[in-house]
């Protein structure tokens, strides 16, 4: 039998809970709210720093530019917005938030980028910050909030894509079988250099090369030209192919490497291994390598067919002075080839040793194979390529206007 007490307090037990639920419920609707802004808020920032990332290692990409060429800021800052806006329609990005830098990457963390660059030293990094913060497009809008008094947050992330300076080549690199001197590719670039002659290397800007469709028409784009093989005989530039494997570097082999660059089987020849750096299996320079004097008319139809397109072609010349590869010292003695300190080069005809000292970008703009003067002109340009190795340092960035393709990097 239950008594009286009993009953009572089992009828007032439903009452206890109904109070102490609607005590609870507001803290309860709150944290959901809670939890439901913040997994907004997480989402968000998420998807932004995804059209960020997207905008840096677009930036980056179209931060390259020609060596000795101004890099064109307003092009960069268009190509990021693109990106972003793929990821992000609608979001704006001020121009003070996309900036071209320098990334050193063995500064320590926090010091590694420097927004003082120039033609000398172009930016080889991009930094794009993004905001929903009232500088740029309105705080995010909250859904719960506002109910305790906040009713948006203000968003920031940022992202800096880098393209490394190169330091050697690897095997399939687009490395051309034919070497260069030096002087005439840096007079290509801009700077005044001597040839054997004595008198100043000519230049001219008589090529323009369509970034997207790389078709090369008549006109002046401000990059120049040089002659790669000179008429003079004996005279920089006047030097032929490079034996970039096998030392008889036969007309199907030079065809080959200048369509798709030399292969693994290449380097590892027995008349070119010694070249190749065992660890890594790529040709650092310096390095010393044989070659033949002139050019084969039966080369033709392979240069034509990569008319336009970057190619990474090897420079010959005398050691690096204190300005690194743009040392000043041409050819003095008036005998080009004599003295291979000077020269860069020794030997003759199938004799003839080449003194490599560095790499670069070039394109080529035409290709003369008519009468004895025969002829290739060629203006310095850029590329990406991820058969190259990264340099440690810009020191150690021996190629000119060869980067490996870009990569989000910690600032």
């Amino acid at each position: 039998m239950i008594s009286p007490l009993a009953r009572t307090r089992q009828a007032r037990r439903p009452g206890n809970v109904l109070a102490l639920f609607a005590l609870l419920l507001t803290s309860l609707v709150g944290m959901v709210a809670f939890a439901i802004d913040t997994g907004y808020i997480a989402l968000y920032k998420t998807r932004m720093q995804r059209a960020a990332d997207a905008g840096a290692l677009a930036g980056a990409q179209a931060a390259l530019s020609p060596p000795g060429t101004v890099q064109n800021e307003a092009a960069v800052r268009a190509e990021v917005r693109t990106f972003v806006t793929h990821n992000m329609p609608g979001l704006t990005v001020r121009d003070e938030d996309i900036k071209l830098c320098q990334y050193i990457p063995y500064n320590a963390a926090g010091s590694r980028l420097s927004y003082t660059y120039s033609v000398d030293n172009p930016a080889n990094a991009v930094e794009v910050t993004l905001r929903r913060d009232g500088l740029a497009n309105s705080p995010l809008d909250l859904f719960f909030a506002p109910v305790i008094g906040t009713r948006n947050a203000a968003l920031t992330v940022k992202a800096v894509g880098y393209c490394s300076w190169g330091k050697s080549i690897k095997a399939g690199g687009l490395l051309l079988p034919y070497a260069m001197q030096y002087d005439y590719y840096y007079a290509a670039m801009g700077l005044s250099r001597t040839g054997v002659d004595g008198n100043t290397i000519q230049v001219t800007d008589n090529a323009v090369v369509d970034p997207t469709t790389l078709a090369v028409t008549s006109g002046s784009d401000g990059i120049y030209e040089v002659v790669l093989f000179s008429d003079k005989q004996n005279a920089p530039g006047n030097f032929g192919s490079l034996n970039l494997g096998s030392s008889q570097n036969t007309t199907g082999e030079l065809e080959r490497q200048i369509l798709y660059g030399p292969t693994a089987a290449d380097f590892a020849n027995p008349d070119f291994v010694f070249q190749v750096n065992p660890a890594d299996g790529s040709l650092y320079i310096p390095f010393d390598a044989g070659g033949d004097t002139g050019m084969s008319t039966s080369v033709k139809t392979s240069f034509e067919a990569i008319m336009g397109q970057p190619r990474i072609i090897p420079l010959y010349g005398p050691a690096p002075g204190p300005d690194g590869l743009r040392g000043t010292a041409d050819d003095t003695d008036g005998n080009f080839g004599s003295d291979p300190l000077v020269d860069g080069v020794y030997g003759t005809g199938a004799t003839a040793k080449y003194h490599i000292i560095g790499y670069a970008g070039v394109v080529i703009t035409s290709v003369n194979f008519n009468g004895s003067q025969k002829g290739i002109t060629v203006q310095p340009a850029f590329l990406a390529s991820n058969k190259v190795t990264p340099a440690d340092s810009a020191a150690d960035a021996v190629i000119e206007g060869v980067y490996l393709p870009p990569k989000l990097v910690i600032p």
